[in-house]
Formats: C-alpha cells, structure tokens, sequence
C-alpha cells in the first residue's frame, strides 16, 4: 500500500486500501467516508484516482446500474493490484466475470443449472459424510484426541477443494495442484510474472481435462458442458477454458476464506456457539450474518461509467473508475443496527457479500451450504472447541484479495 496521497480540487485522496485496525473490521475510516457523500476520492497503488463508494444503497445502486461496466479495458477501470494488468491484457482469461451483457449472460446461462440452491442441497448428504470422516479422524485418540487440530488446513482448505474436484471429475491426486495454483491467483504477494504462470498451468491442467471428456464424456459437470455445450457449437475450448478456472478459483479460495473466518467466530463468539447450539435451526441466518459480517472481498469490485451517472450528491463521469465497498456497505448501520456487532438472530439477507445485480456470485448456495455443513460439524465433533493460541498470534491474509486466515489452530 502506498503511503502517499493525491491531491483532486484542493483535498487529499487518500490511499486504497486502508489498514485494518481490529483483524476482524473494516478499516475504520471506510465509516467516516460513509458518513459523507456518495462517493469519496481515493488513490490506488499506480496513483491513480477512483471514486470509492461505501454505503450500502449506493453500492447495490451501482452494482445494478448497466452504465457501470466490469469489462477491464473500459477507459477508467481501476487497476486494483499491479496483477490487474494481466486480466486486461487477455479479456477473455477472466471469463464472464469481467464480460457485459450479451456476452456474460451467454456464457453465464450456461451455467446456471449447477448452481441452484436445490443442487446444493442435494450435495449436503455428501459434505455430511465427508466431514464426519474428517472430524471423527481428526479428534480420534491416534491423533492425540484433544491436541491443537489447525481448521484451515485440515476442513476449510480440505472441503471446498474435495467439492470442486468432484463436481469436475479430478482425481484426488491431482487436487494438489489446483489448490496450490488457485492460491496464487488470489494472493497479491506474489508478482504478476508469477500469478500469470500459476494461470498457465493451471490452464494447460484444465484444457487437457476438458480435452479428455471431449473424447469420453462422464458424469461430471465438465462433461455436461461438453456434451450441451461443445458438442452443439455453443462454447468452445478456448472459452471454456477460462470459465472452469474461475469456477474452480472462486469455488475453492473464496469459500475457504468464508470458511476460515465464520469458524473463527464460532470459537472466539460464545453467543454464537451457544445460540448454534441451543436452536440448530437458527444456522442458516447464521451464516448469512456471517458473510455480511466478514465480507471476505476485502478490498471491493471495480467497476467503470460509459455514461455520465448521478449518484446522490456525487457526478461520476464516463470513463471515470469505481471502486465499491462490500465490507463496508455491510457495515452500514442506515440497514443494519450495531453493524458491528455479530448477531446471529439479525436478517441479514440483504448483504452484499456475494455482490448484486447480473454478476451477483453464481455459487452462493453451494458456498452456503458448505459453510452452515463446516460449522454445524465442528459443533458435533469438537464440544467446547476454543483457540489453542491466542487471538493476536492468528495468521490473518491480508495479502490476498479473499481476506481469511493462514491457519486456524484450536483444541475442544
């Protein structure tokens, strides 16, 4: 982050992103910019300026205003990290989720069935079986029942990887590389040099995978593609490639920094636990508090005008880049009283922890389903399960674009 400042009609913009003063809070002063107008100047990483909106109704306003593009080589779109670059070179290596209507919506539809909410509960059967496997392993005698067991690497890495790779038919041998490559694609320590060669081959990984089910077709949601979409001139290899990366990157990264942070509530929040506890139906309303709460995206979607666009009290220009809060539209107390404070009885269900409008998150049922199967397992398993290491030696990311935690070790 830079430390400098920019200078627009006489006032200071301030650098973006923001530090962090508690690990589990927005940085304070995306509160102070909320309290004023709709949209604030703030400075990049490459002195660029853009508007950073933080209240909750401008953000969903944004978000669902088709003035506003996500396509990268619209003048004006804010580069967030130097690794930007490299979407915006190659468009089409992001996939639908940096396309326009016609363009997203084609690819998108394609889609669409995999990820109802019906389909993700049809595979909480499956998450059922597989962490109890893991847990029951992991709080058995031969691993020293009751020893610190690290959260992260053992069920919030785990799981999220396990589901993807079975939705796509990968081996359980070749996990290894997705999850590593897929690490690096999110985590902005590493160089671009560095991220675009975790893309390629993780790329050549699943151009080949693709390839395969082209000659022999399975029971797998690459095949289905194949078969509906391929095989009928819809989609090609090319287009296809870059949708299973984004898929797999958001289904596997994403999910296990939701993952990470909700268990750390779980064990640090004894109104949580004993709320979960006492009235297991309340899970659901949970964890919806618990991504508005986290709002993993930490430091927002990018967005640029092709028209000129009032916002309340504030004239964005066509061209001009945007940068919109998720964590602290969820933190904004005009929707949600005490924002701060984690309530898992409030109706949270307006968040925009999954964003809004046409590229509102396509996996959002699954990633629930396997955060309310992740929690509700470690309540079974691990009875009293608290932090084995105090609070402030936690590993928090705050390197990588899905804000959570390095490693998340407890004993019960």
């Amino acid at each position: 982050m830079r430390d400098d400042v920019a200078v627009r009609d006489g006032k200071a913009a301030p650098s973006y992103p923001m530090r962090r003063g508690c690990p589990v809070d927005p940085p304070p002063q995306l509160a102070e910019l909320r309290a004023g107008p709709a949209a604030s100047r703030v400075t990049l990483w490459d002195g660029s300026e853009v508007w950073l909106v933080t209240a909750h109704a401008h953000v969903r306003a944004v978000l669902g205003d088709r003035r506003f593009t996500a396509v990268t080589s619209a003048p004006g779109f804010p580069m967030m990290t130097p690794t930007s670059q490299l979407v915006r070179a190659q468009p089409k290596s992001a996939s639908f989720i940096r396309a326009d209507d016609p363009e997203h919506s084609r690819l998108r539809s394609m889609l669409t069935r995999e990820f109802l909410q019906r389909r993700a509960d049809e595979m909480r059967p499956m998450l059922r079986e597989m962490l109890d496997g893991i847990l029951s392993e992991l709080v058995s005698e031969e691993r020293g029942g009751g020893s610190p067991v690290d959260l992260v690497a053992e069920l919030t890495i785990p799981v999220p990887s396990r589901v993807i790779a079975a939705m796509f038919g990968i081996p359980a041998g070749e996990r290894a590389l997705m999850e590593d490559r897929s690490a690096i694609l999110i985590d902005r320590g590493y160089t671009p040099q560095q991220v675009a060669a975790a893309r390629d081959e993780l790329d050549a990984f699943l151009r080949e995978l693709v390839e395969s089910r082209i000659r022999e077709p399975g029971d797998d949601l690459i095949s289905r593609l194949v078969v509906d979409q391929v095989r009928q001139g819809a989609l090609d290899i090319d287009e296809m490639v870059p949708m299973c990366r984004l898929l797999l990157v958001a289904g596997h990264g994403t999910t296990t920094s939701q993952a990470g942070l909700s268990l750390l509530s779980l064990v640090t929040d004894k109104n949580l636990a004993a709320s979960l506890r006492e009235d297991p139906e309340l899970l659901p309303a949970a964890v919806e508090e618990l991504l508005r709460f986290h709002s993993i995206v930490q430091n927002g979607l990018a967005r640029a005008a092709t028209q000129d666009v009032q916002l309340g009290d504030v004239l964005i220009r066509a061209g001009e880049g945007v940068v919109l809060s998720l964590s602290a539209g969820n933190r904004d107390e005009q929707l949600f009283p005490s924002p701060d404070t984690l309530d898992p009885h409030r109706d949270a269900r307006r968040h925009l922890a999954f964003g809004h409008g046409i590229h509102q998150c396509l996996g959002q049922w699954l990633a629930k389903a396997e955060i309310e199967e992740m929690l509700a397992a470690v309540l079974r398993w691990m009875p009293g399960v608290r932090l084995a290491v105090p609070f402030e030696e936690l590993d928090f990311r705050h390197e990588v674009s899905s804000y959570g935690l390095g490693s998340l070790p407890v004993t019960w």
